[in-house]
């Protein structure tokens, strides 16, 4: 196999991966009040803390975003912190930044 046949594979798997991390989050938000109402209560708040802190936290890594680092490695991409600050609030932030400076050239004008 040649290192080009490896490293499209590594891109697919690094694909894969984020596609089945994103799935992973929706599927578990989309639970989350079957969970809270049907769940006892010391199974869901532990889920839920983890969830969270896991999430936006810092002191701990999610297990799928420590395999999507190795994949990001291996085909030189940078690595990332959290999961949902890297794919979800960034890019929400980047856009309200340009919907304000839209707005702002339009005021201008």
């Amino acid at each position: 196999m040649s290192t080009q046949e490896k490293k499209l594979i590594d891109y697919i798997l690094l694909y894969s991966v984020i596609i089945s991390h994103h799935l992973y989050i929706i599927l578990f938000i989309a639970s989350l009040p079957v969970m809270i109402i049907k769940a006892p209560w010391y199974i869901s708040i532990p889920l839920l803390s983890w969830f969270v802190n896991a999430a936006i936290g810092q002191g701990w890594i999610c297990p799928v975003t420590a395999v999507e680092n190795r994949y990001r490695k291996k085909v030189g991409y940078p690595q990332i912190d959290t999961f949902v600050k890297h794919y979800y609030i960034k890019p929400y932030m980047r856009y309200k930044i340009k919907s304000k400076i839209r707005s702002a050239k339009k005021d201008t004008i």
